[in-house]
């Protein structure tokens, strides 16, 4: 019986994985790089199938590409046939090389997941890049600060997030751990694209209580919101959506040793985190249960 429940469980992930694969596909080649096939057939894996593959990575779960990629040539070396014997360095290199497509390809989704809301979320969390100890001990982490978080202080960076009610991020921002929430705003909002003509609401906690930021925001007809009891509950929205991000994907955990690392693994993981909400849409499934479906 655990023999049957493992079949049928990887079939659905074998099913999901492909509809993850055509949507990356489909978009890179014909949206993002018109003329990369030209040199696939010199290539061991396709720059879709690397996309696909770091995506992958995210959606399971698995920080270090070693112990991903034995697990890859174990359960879908029949759908990538070049991940056999793929050396991790390589994969790195190719993954790395590939980032700059990552929000890109998001982007391509993002519609059909969000449309054109009217009430948008706002947050911002801490990511712990070195142990304090470790600060002294090198030369720091390039782009990360030190900031006070209640009776600690933590050294990293900040990650600033926009998203729908429904939980998808619209669009992200990542900084030293002490800028302040207020100052990025108005850049989120520019970054998220929206169309002109709706008035819409901002959700935010007391870290965005800023007289200068409503006022800039109601010349654009967006309506500032942060206290709590206006909110109404659904700010909780973008709270799960962080908490998610890092359970399930590992948001506060990364092995990254750069900035351009720790860039690159955010952004996949982001990417991941929107196309399995549409993944999940596209088969039929309730759009969180996202870790069932990929673990």
């Amino acid at each position: 019986m655990a023999h049957t429940n493992h079949t049928q469980r990887l079939a659905r992930t074998e099913e999901a994985l492909t509809v993850l694969f055509c949507l990356v596909d489909d978009a890179y080649y014909a949206l993002l790089n018109p003329d990369g096939r030209r040199y696939e057939p010199l290539k061991r894996l396709s720059d879709s199938e690397v996309i696909t593959l770091a995506l992958l990575q995210q959606l399971r779960g698995v920080e270090s590409e070693r112990s991903f990629l034995r697990d890859a040539e174990r359960f879908f070396s029949h759908l990538f046939p070049g991940v056999v014997g793929l050396a991790p360095s390589s994969f790195h290199r190719r993954v790395r090389k590939l980032r700059r497509f990552l929000e890109p390809l998001r982007r391509t989704v993002l519609e059909d997941l969000v449309g054109d809301p009217e009430t948008l979320l706002v947050d911002s969390t801490l990511l712990a890049v070195l142990h304090p100890r470790q600060v002294a001990q090198s030369a720091g982490f390039p782009g990360a600060a030190w900031v006070r978080w209640g009776s600690f202080s933590v050294y990293g960076v900040k990650l600033h997030f926009l998203c729908a009610t429904n939980g998808v991020p619209l669009c992200y921002e990542l900084t030293p751990a002490n800028v302040a929430e207020v100052r990025l705003t108005e850049e989120l909002l520019a970054e998220a694209n929206l169309p002109d003509g709706l008035a819409r609401r901002l959700l935010g906690d007391l870290a965005y209580r800023s007289e200068a930021l409503g006022h800039a925001l109601a010349e654009c007809g967006i309506s500032l919101v942060t206290e709590r009891a206006d909110q109404r509950g659904e700010r909780q929205r973008i709270e799960i959506a962080l908490s998610s991000l890092k359970r399930v994907f590992g948001l506060g955990w990364t092995l990254a040793r750069t900035l351009v690392g720790l860039a690159t693994r955010i952004a996949a993981k982001i990417a991941a985190y929107t196309y399995a909400f549409h993944v999940n849409r596209l088969l039929g499934r309730p759009q969180g249960c996202i870790k069932e479906l990929w673990a």
